[in-house]
């Protein structure tokens, strides 16, 4: 059963061409590093809400999906600091992700490096 996380990103003002290419750079350099053989994050165009999406979470088995969340989470961090002013809603299905002003979206566990390396083993196993 697929696992979706969706993201929407909206606030008064439209993104200026310049916000575009930093949020479009952003998603192509997280695309680029993420280690699964999974669906990638993707924005729609802007419209009404700065930022749409949602992605297929891997999987392959439940440390993929794990890893996986963790890195879209990054990434989504990475885009709410990129685009001062917007109001973020991000879900895994209909759980909300937590938001943390230092850490930024996802559970701590999934920041942990010593929880991410132990998945990683299990993983590999």
């Amino acid at each position: 059963m697929a696992v979706l996380l969706h993201y929407r990103a909206t606030r008064p003002q439209a993104l200026s061409p310049d916000e575009v290419a930093t949020a479009r750079g952003l998603v192509a350099a997280h695309n680029a590093t993420f280690p699964f053989e999974a669906e990638l994050l993707t924005l729609t165009d802007p419209g009404d809400a700065a930022l749409l999406g949602t992605t297929t979470l891997p999987e392959q088995d439940p440390f993929a999906t794990f890893l996986g969340l963790a890195h879209w989470c990054r990434a989504l961090t990475d885009l709410r600091r990129a685009l001062p002013g917007s109001t973020w809603q991000v879900s895994v299905d209909d759980e909300p992700v937590p938001w943390d002003d230092e850490a930024g979206f996802g559970w701590p566990e999934q920041r942990d490096p010593a929880t991410l390396q132990l998945m990683e083993q299990l993983r590999g196993s």
